[in-house]
């Protein structure tokens, strides 16, 4: 009798269980849609297409990107990580998106997601920020800025694509880093906020290479510093503000690919194996070339323990900064 149970219980459990071999066999059988968190137009917008167009000749179906902004890339981010768990729903991701999620869990309110509700494919990017002042300003290294912003606190002013974004936190970390305190103007966007540079209504911002490099050449701003490790490609000129302070003075921008949480991982893997792929082929790279940045890949293991790092680092910020904003 208890064979015979046996015997009908492994004939149900085998109509419901779909070999390994068969799912990834089979995948991808339709389109995938690709949900990028920002509005469409922006660089990660670019950067999404042109690797939407790699990719799906590699999968052998259309990778369709939809855009999803507002709050910050939180509804964005909560439709990815909500979605069926299939493989057949990616989002694309940046450190920006972390800081809006990370205010929130900051200040006690539940998020509708967290970085635990995604599992990591490839990240495709990993930028440092630029410090950049107007064209006219007095400021001709960072030395020079740190030296009069100590001289005088909180008397000059950065540009920021609003409160508690990606420029604020990199502008508090570069402020620790340097010892210094300046007031936020915060602009509704990153092009407002380089166009207040720009026009010489703030002294300063933190912005990326996408932007800043072109305005640059124009002799419409001028760059002091990068927050990298290392001086980048496109400004071998301009030093990175460790060499300038010393180091503890790194800020990025990070654009990787994530999927939701419980997806197969035999689909996760292939995911991965083929996404690294795109990584390399030379229209993509001259793609993000054109956008003044530099490809950056990390396979899935890696970026999930950079998110881990950069969510631990934008926490802190977010939490230090609850405690000193202004109480209702």
């Amino acid at each position: 009798m208890k064979k015979a149970l046996c015997i009908v219980f492994l004939v149900i459990l085998s109509l419901f269980t779909v070999p390994v071999s068969s799912v990834l066999a089979d995948f991808p059988e339709r389109h995938i849609t690709l949900i990028n968190p920002m509005s469409p137009g922006g660089s990660r917008d670019v950067m999404a297409r042109a690797f939407a167009s790699i990719a799906e000749k590699l999968l052998g179906q259309p990778v369709v990107v939809v855009n999803k902004p507002g709050a910050g890339g939180m509804i964005g981010m909560s439709a990815g990580a909500q979605a069926a768990p299939d493989g057949y729903t990616l989002t694309v991701t940046s450190s920006g998106d972390t800081c809006a999620l990370e205010w929130e869990i900051a200040n006690g309110r539940k998020a509708p997601y967290t970085l635990q509700d995604s599992v990591t494919i490839v990240s495709v990017m990993l930028t440092p920020s630029l410090v950049v002042v107007p064209y006219n300003s007095p400021w001709k290294s960072l030395k020079d800025m740190v030296r009069d912003c100590k001289g005088k606190p909180s008397h000059y002013a950065y540009a920021s694509g609003g409160m508690y974004g990606i420029v604020h936190i990199s502008t508090e970390v570069l402020m620790r880093a340097a010892g210094i305190k300046a007031r936020n103007v915060p602009y509704q966007g990153g092009g407002p906020a380089l166009n207040a540079v720009v026009g010489g209504h703030v002294d300063f911002s933190l912005q990326y290479p996408a932007t800043s490099i072109p305005l640059a050449r124009g002799n419409k701003l001028k760059i002091l510093a990068a927050m990298g490790d290392k001086r980048i490609a496109s400004l071998p000129d301009v030093p990175t503000a460790n060499e300038e302070l010393g180091g503890n003075a790194e800020s990025y921008q990070m654009v990787g690919f994530l999927a939701p949480q419980k997806t197969p991982m035999p689909v996760v893997e292939k995911l991965r194996a083929t996404l690294a792929k795109v990584v390399n082929e030379k229209t993509f790279i001259d793609v993000v070339k054109g956008l003044g940045e530099e490809v950056h890949y990390m396979p899935g293991d890696e970026l999930a323990r950079y998110v881990k790092k950069e969510g631990e680092m934008i926490s802190k910020v977010m939490k230090d900064l609850a405690k000193e904003a202004p109480k209702k």
